[in-house]
């Protein structure tokens, strides 16, 4: 089972998951492991991490 299969399956039945999405780097790249560990420090159970880019197609 994966780690975040095992998050799903661990909430009691009928909790959501708090999910966050932060943007990797964003306000610097030290403070981007500060950020996840304040939202696992605060509750978060999966962080979805923004991976920023550049594309004029985009």
């Amino acid at each position: 089972m994966s780690r975040l299969a095992q998050v799903f399956s661990n909430l009691p039945k009928g909790q959501k998951a708090f999910i966050p999405f932060i943007t990797a780097g964003d306000s610097g790249l030290d403070n981007t492991y500060d950020l996840m560990q304040t939202l696992v420090d605060n509750g978060a159970d999966v962080i979805e991490l923004g991976v920023p880019f550049s594309d004029p197609m985009a």
